[in-house]
């Protein structure tokens, strides 16, 4: 295989990882700055609670304001999620890359993304109250939702079911690449917030300086996560399809 193409059919978890390791490293330049902007634009109610003098907490009772900005905040971090599994994939089979065509066909797929997560987000959550494996199951099989919806050209309660199928055959080497990167991602965010407090602390006194270099931190070091996540979906998603 080389730097772009997917995993085999069959592959195994190692399969699956380096394959997404290899297209993370060959679009990342290229789809970073298409994932900051997602994680800023999730942040966005996060950002309204902290200024209005909230606290963020689990439990917090959040007002009509907040709620709003949280639909308007997931709608945009969609669309540029969108966009840059566009640009990742035009990564993968070596095409041209233009912006403004990325930003339109997933302007143009945004609401059935929009319903498709909602929707995949109400199955999770009613799977995990009812007996938290149904919606551990769920989970793993709506990492190839996206795809499915901006590749494949289905309807959000069709793309749900299709991501079910896709993914059930192999759901056990998606499951643990899942839990392999998550657990990579938890030990190098540790390593990154030493190197962050090391940092902060040439500045400590100047309060501002401080923050503004944890908040760049934390959105850089998130949306290489999401170029990764991003990545493996795609891997996911190929080779799911091409067994099915």
């Amino acid at each position: 295989m080389t730097a772009h193409t997917p995993a085999p059919d069959g592959a195994r978890v190692g399969d699956l990882l380096q394959a997404a390791a290899r297209l993370f490293r060959a679009s990342l330049l290229k789809c970073l700055p298409l994932g900051m902007i997602a994680l800023l634009c999730a942040q966005v109610p996060n950002i309204y609670w902290v200024v209005t003098g909230h606290a963020i907490g689990l439990y917090a009772q959040h007002d009509a304001n907040f709620d709003l900005l949280m639909l308007i905040g997931t709608t945009l971090e969609l669309w540029f999620v969108g966009a840059m599994m566009l640009r990742q994939r035009a990564v993968a089979l070596h095409a041209p890359i233009v912006v403004a065509d990325e930003l339109r066909t997933a302007l143009r797929l945004l609401p059935g993304l929009l319903l498709g997560w909602l929707l995949a987000t109400l199955s999770v959550i009613a799977g995990v109250l009812l007996l938290l494996v149904p919606g551990v199951f769920l989970m793993v099989c709506f990492l190839v939702l996206l795809p499915v919806i901006l590749f494949e050209g289905l309807g959000p309660v069709t793309a749900l079911v299709r991501s079910v199928r896709l993914v059930r055959p192999l759901w056990w080497q998606a499951f643990a690449a899942l839990v392999i990167a998550v657990l990579l991602a938890f030990i190098g965010a540790v390593v990154f917030a030493a190197i962050i407090a090391a940092i902060a602390g040439i500045f400590e006194g100047d309060r501002a300086a401080v923050q503004a270099i944890e908040t760049a931190g934390i959105v850089g070091f998130g949306a290489v996560f999401f170029v990764f996540l991003s990545a493996l979906s795609l891997v996911l998603h190929s080779v799911a399809s091409s067994s099915a």
